[in-house]
Formats: C-alpha cells, structure tokens, sequence
C-alpha cells in the first residue's frame, strides 16, 4: 500500500479508477467479421423452388442464397437455362444408374468402351455402384432450380397453330391451347430425374479435407414436379447435398424402356403428345 506523508493540511491523491469491465461474448468476433444475412429465407419446398410460367421474367428470381429457416442452412440456388453440355455431362448416370446408389463418375475410357458396347447392340450396361459411398454434408450446398424444377403442367402456351381466339387481356397467350396441353400433360405419366452431388469423404475423416475430395453423384426419379422439389428441398436443407441436374422425361420412354438417340424438348407440353419414333427418348430440360 503506497505510504503518504503526514503534512498538516495536505490532502492525498484519489485512487486510480477501477479498469472498464471486459467486453460481452462475442463483441469482438462481432467487430472483425460483418454478419451474413441472406437475400431470402424460405420454409417450404414451394418457396424453395417456385413455379416458374413462359411469360415471367427471371430478374426478379436471379440466382442467390437462399435460407431453409427448418433446417438452419443456406443453400446456393441457380435458375440459369440448362444447354445440351449439361445434360451430356449427367447422360452417363441418367442411361446406366439406378436409384439411390451413389456413383463415382467414369473415366472418358470407360465411358467410350460403354457406347462401344451400345452401338454393336449389347446388353444394356449397369454402373457398379460405390461399395462404401460417404457422402458428405456441405456447408452450402449448391441447388439448380432448372426448368424441369420450375415448369408447371398449366404452363401458358404462346405459339396457338388451331386458329383460336387469342384473349387480348393477356398478350399472345392462348387460353384453349393451355387448357387442352394442360388436361393431356395431366393424363400422361412423366419422370423427373434429379442428380444429386456431393464429395466422398476420406477414411478416416479428416476435418476440410473433403472439400477437395472426389465428386460423388445419386440418381433419384419422382413421378410429379411437386414430389422433385421436395426431394431438393430436403436433400439440399438437410442433407447438405447439390442438386446437379434434373430432366423429366415420360414414363415408358426413358432410357429403362429404350435405347434410341436424345431428343430434346423445347416445351414441356410436348411430352404429351406421342413420337412416331418408338427408339427416341423425349427428355425436357
């Protein structure tokens, strides 16, 4: 204890203030890093993946990351347009998977020997599937809200070739083409085809070593668009895995019933009507 002289009307210095009390948990981590707060926040498979009609616009449902409020994850959604390279690249687990295996993609070799195979009309070739698959849960996940995701079957229809009376009201569209393509998509029988991706990983499991592991893919089908979106919405929400691709195809000409040349359809009402060719498989994406 410091010591002061006894002088006659000398009055001693105050003590120094006692130092400020420690910040609350979590200030300063606060301070360094800005919080993140995602563009939308969904709670249903709907909102997750919402329809999307031929007149609207993609401006305004861009590309973005997305919250599942249940299951407490963002996930990265793309509505960009799939081309022939994309579906070329999943062709190989769309022909020769089957369902809910996962499956490590095939050398270019491998994939060269199979459509030897084809071309001199072998039996149909089967994937062998991985023995002891890992998959892993990403952080973020990526989900592609194609158009196979996002087409409803009362799609409005554009282009009328019957000569019926365009409503005015609603620029172009023809309200008895959409009703007719729509009541014949109902009756018919699709396929949606979704390919799910993620890393497998490594044994043991290293903590951040997966994210340079190798791609692992899972073919899942659905009968509607609907039962497709709830797929993605729990694999990506929980699961933590891409939704890599999707196509819809009808049911009784997929690749499990023929063996012909992709055709691609540019609408999805299309699959409704019937193809003469009965080799073709008719795939919407």
């Amino acid at each position: 204890m410091p010591q002061f002289l006894n002088i006659p009307g000398m009055v001693p210095p105050r003590p120094p203030p006692p130092p400020p009390p420690p910040p609350p948990p979590g200030t300063i981590h606060s301070l360094l890093e800005t919080p993140f707060h995602p563009e939308l926040e969904v709670e249903t498979p709907a909102a997750f993946m919402p329809v999307q009609y031929s007149g609207e616009s993609f401006l305004d449902i861009a590309s973005r990351v997305t919250r599942i409020a249940p299951f407490r994850r963002s996930v990265f959604v793309t509505r960009h347009h799939v081309h022939a390279a994309d579906f070329e690249e999943h062709e190989w687990l769309l022909k020769h998977g089957s369902t809910e295996l996962w499956y490590e993609k095939p050398s270019k070799a491998h994939l060269r020997s199979i459509k030897t195979l084809e071309s001199n009309r072998w039996a149909p070739y089967e994937l062998l599937p991985l023995l002891n698959a890992r998959p892993v849960s990403l952080e973020t996940p990526k989900a592609w809200a194609s158009a196979a995701m996002t087409t409803p079957t009362d799609d409005d229809i554009y282009d009328c070739t019957s000569g019926h009376t365009v409503d005015d009201g609603y620029a172009g569209t023809c309200h008895q083409c959409t009703d007719d393509k729509s009541e014949a998509l109902e009756s018919t029988p699709l396929v949606y085809c979704l390919v799910m991706s993620t890393c497998q990983a490594s044994d043991p499991f290293i903590h951040g070593a997966h994210f340079n592991g190798r791609q692992i893919y899972k073919l899942i089908k659905c009968g509607s668009r609907e039962a497709a979106v709830a797929e993605a919405f729990y694999a990506a929400g929980v699961n933590g895995w891409n939704i890599a691709f999707s196509c819809t195809m009808r049911l009784g000409e997929d690749f499990e019933e023929r063996s012909g040349k992709v055709k691609k359809m540019d609408e999805l009402w299309m699959l409704a009507d019937e193809e003469e060719d009965k080799n073709v498989v008719r795939v919407f994406y």
